[in-house]
């Protein structure tokens, strides 16, 4: 057999053809996962089949911080073969094709979503990392859209402070009046706000300033609250996740703390 190119594999996704891997700073449809892709990916001319760059290398048992149990990479059937409808556990939108999965829990996941960093910094909790929590953590309010989190979403448990996987990356202010006090602490007093700030656990009070956060954090002018990822399930997820995946994951190695209104998130693509 004549050994493959560096930059060339074989997948059981599409057997009897090589896939080489193309550089291109377009758009494309992976045809493993079946959600949305953008730049390298490994792809077969000859058939128009390309494939995200995990999809293509990503193993066929997988043990992550997600689940308890390990996850086996498994091929849904055509629509047309199938009787009932899947999500992804963690972005909520239909997992078609690719996708991990624990048989004994029905836990489902995106091959990309399992790329989604264990914790990250945030401008806005600077005391403490954020962590990814599932849907099963106590239920609570995104610090920046105001939506409630009835979804995975980045969370400090201590502090009961949320914020949804795709509002990571939105930039705004650092708070000035607020901080959150070192583990063991208690916080310093400070003179009652003139509109009072509920805690992170309740819901936030009606009419706030415009392009404020419930906590008083700024926000960016024309900043509009989106619905949570993991309760949509008409594909708009699945055409943020690629994007937001790559960004966290190499913001994470870089070190960076989200949030900050003078990242460059070019330098993440």
């Amino acid at each position: 057999m004549v050994p493959l190119p560096k930059n060339a594999i074989e997948h059981f996704t599409h057997p009897g053809h090589r896939l080489e891997q193309l550089k291109a700073n377009t758009k494309y449809h992976c045809d493993g996962c079946k959600t949305h892709g953008s730049g390298t990916r490994y792809r077969c001319n000859g058939c128009d089949f390309d494939l995200h760059e995990y999809c293509g290398t990503c193993p066929r048992s997988l043990s992550s911080f997600m689940h308890s149990h390990p996850l086996g990479l498994v091929v849904r059937k055509a629509q047309a073969t199938r009787r009932n409808e899947r999500v992804c556990n963690v972005c909520g939108d239909h997992v078609e094709g690719l996708f991990y999965r624990c048989k004994d829990c029905e836990f489902d996941v995106h091959p990309l979503c399992t790329q989604l960093p264990q914790s990250l910094c945030h401008a806005l909790h600077p005391a403490h990392p954020l962590t990814l929590q599932s849907t099963s953590s106590s239920s609570g309010w995104c610090a920046i859209c105001r939506g409630s989190c009835c979804s995975w979403r980045y969370r400090c448990g201590a502090c009961g402070f949320d914020i949804h996987l795709e509002c990571v990356l939105v930039p705004c202010d650092p708070p000035t009046q607020r901080s959150v006090p070192p583990f063991g602490q208690p916080p310093p007093p400070a003179p009652p706000p003139q509109s009072p700030i509920p805690p992170f656990s309740q819901p936030p009070p009606p009419g706030p300033p415009p392009h404020y956060g419930v906590y008083g954090h700024g926000m960016p002018s024309g900043y509009q609250q989106t619905q949570a990822v993991g309760a949509t399930t008409n594909g708009t997820a699945g055409k943020m996740m690629y994007s937001l995946v790559g960004k966290l994951a190499i913001g994470v190695f870089s070190n960076a703390i989200f949030g900050m209104s003078n990242m460059d998130f070019s330098s993440f693509m």
